[in-house]
């Protein structure tokens, strides 16, 4: 998570062509889903660590892990150079989501 904030921190440029700038903007945007995903997964492996229910610690994971996503928009907006989006909250819920379903999944075959 401080990889992401300090990430987040970095100023935008009007020509986009700071940090990622040879980036293609669709898949920086692409990019948020495995980090996020991997966000989750991290998350509900510190949960299971405490001996939590594998539900209850993909819940929690999953949780966190969608308003981290939303308060690195808000910080985003602070930013200069840079700008918060519903689209970026969107691509980090749909790599949290997509993870859950997996761990969800790997609990039925358990």
């Amino acid at each position: 998570m401080l990889v992401n904030f300090g990430l987040s921190s970095i100023h935008g440029t009007a020509d986009q062509s700071g940090f990622l700038g040879f980036v293609p903007p669709a898949l920086q945007n692409l990019l948020h889903m495995p980090f996020y995903g991997l966000l989750v997964w991290l998350w509900y492996r510190s949960f299971r660590g405490f001996a939590r229910p594998r539900v209850s610690a993909i819940s929690l994971a999953v949780f966190i892990s969608i308003v981290w996503g939303a308060l690195d928009e808000l910080h985003q907006y602070f930013v200069p150079g840079r700008y918060a989006t519903l689209t970026d909250l969107g691509f980090d819920a749909a790599g949290v989501l997509i993870v859950a379903a997996i761990l969800f999944r790997g609990d039925e075959q358990d």
